[in-house]
């Protein structure tokens, strides 16, 4: 990633200001754990991390309170907590965290938001290998968390959240056009017949029946049912953009805004800066892809004010040789990790273990990879105490459905980050009409080949 070092002295004071309103919180080590054993400290340890997510955000999922419950439990640490960014955001998180480790702070924790950020890390030093903590607890982190997942053999970090990928649907809307909830087994063809029945009036007050992000996976939706693990490159570490998966996911996507006109032009997406949560919530489309962590904003009434009800159907798979409901396990394999340059290693290991056990635990509102968690008490947590807006039904069929296939991302390529921009920009051309199929994909291949070269060098 690129370093903007002009932005060095202004993040950091950002920073210094930040710190001033740290708060602290805690939770309770019964389940969660247990740090290698080095006595009671003969002064107290303070530890500092920041977060990609607001401090609104932080106190909902109760971090403060854990802090403080940790803190009563450990006497001999102190922790510091403030958020990094003004909203929710992981891109702009990194950059300030590569720029705080550059500059010596101290920073304890980081956070790592895809596979290729954390391996970056890995790759030049950043990052610790939790596998001798584990070790001296006495503990297999494999045994106690869904989604961890080795690089090079050594488990660097623990998931935050691990969440599928599904489609909601205001059921409303399904309803008022007579289409029943999508059966378990349908494909992409059939979300596509479904767009164009959920699309309705025009200009203004036009209702699309579907909705895709900006992100390279929706450039290529079939990816995640036809090519297990990392969809970029092959086992053998060679770029996989030959695969048709790619080319006919643009063709599709292409094709739902362009020729059915039954999902949000990407240019009006682009030049508009539509969000998916709010074109969804504010019923001006009826279909979103997203991962499960949308699940837990449904509740926020006060945020998205809307009074439907969202049903669930599982991620559509490209082919009828697809296995049904597999989608890529987002979050795993990266989250939390423990900063190689940290002085207090040991007791940063004891918190992390303990906030992505209990401390999800206390707050209930993530998709929590801790496997002593009480189902029933995540979803209580996550969609609030108002059910009326879930298709409660609907929405456990599709996570909890035992035949469910988690496409879990392990491995990363020479470059990765930089080919994922290569591939957004060259769709972004086709998408807006000035550049043809055919020279997306080969520019696409052309830009990079040369990156791979370059990043083995």
């Amino acid at each position: 990633m690129k370093r903007f070092a002009r932005l060095l002295s202004t993040a950091l004071t950002a920073i210094f200001l930040m710190s001033a309103a740290l708060s602290g919180c805690s939770a309770k080590t019964g389940d969660t754990p247990a740090a290698p054993s080095t006595g009671t400290p003969a002064k107290t340890v303070t530890l500092k991390f920041y977060t990609p997510t607001d401090e609104v955000t932080n106190k909902q999922l109760k971090w403060p309170e854990f802090i403080d419950e940790f803190e009563k439990k450990n006497p001999g640490i102190k922790v510091e907590m403030a958020p990094l960014v003004a909203n929710v955001n992981n891109d702009e998180y990194k950059k300030k965290v590569d720029l705080m480790i550059a500059a010596g702070e101290q920073i304890d924790l980081v956070k790592s938001s895809a596979l290729y950020e954390l391996t970056e890390w890995i790759d030049n030093g950043v990052i610790e290998p939790l596998d001798d903590y584990a070790k001296n607890a006495g503990i297999n982190l494999s045994d106690e968390y869904k989604g961890v997942t080795p690089y090079n053999g050594k488990i660097y970090a623990i998931p935050e959240e691990i969440t599928p990928w599904l489609v909601f649907i205001n059921k409303d809307m399904l309803d008022a056009a007579g289409l029943p909830i999508p059966s378990r087994d349908w494909t992409w063809d059939d979300y596509r017949e479904y767009a164009k029945k959920l699309t309705k009036g025009e200009g203004a007050n036009k209702v699309y029946g579907s909705f895709m992000n900006d992100w390279s996976n929706f450039f290529a939706v079939g990816t995640q049912s036809e090519i297990m693990d990392d969809p970029f490159f092959t086992e053998d570490n060679k770029l996989n953009f030959e695969h048709p998966a790619f080319r006919d996911g643009l063709q599709f996507r292409y094709d739902m805004e362009n020729v059915d006109k039954s999902q949000v032009p990407y240019v009006d997406m682009s030049s508009q800066k539509l969000l998916y949560r709010n074109q969804f919530f504010s019923g001006k489309v009826a279909m979103v892809c997203m991962g499960a962590w949308m699940v837990s904003d449904i509740q926020l009434i006060d945020k998205y004010p809307h009074t439907f009800k969202t049903t669930f159907a599982t991620y559509p798979r490209w082919s009828n040789d697809s296995k049904p409901n597999t989608s890529q396990l987002d979050g795993a394999g990266f989250g939390w990790s423990i900063n190689a340059k940290s002085a207090n290693k040991e007791a940063a290991y004891k918190f992390l273990t303990a906030l992505t056990s209990e401390g999800l635990e206390m707050g209930h509102k993530k998709w929590t990879p801790w496997k002593k968690a009480n189902s029933d008490e995540v979803i209580k947590g996550i969609i609030g105490p108002d059910e009326s807006l879930y298709d409660l039904e609907a929405l456990k069929n599709v996570i909890f459905d035992p035949q469910r296939v988690d496409n879990v991302v392990t491995r990363s390529g020479p470059g990765e980050s930089e080919i994922i921009d290569a591939f957004t920009s060259e769709a972004e051309k086709y998408f807006v009409g000035g550049q043809s199929l055919d020279s997306t994909m080969k520019n696409t291949i052309d830009k990079a080949n040369a990156i791979v070269e370059k990043a083995k060098k």
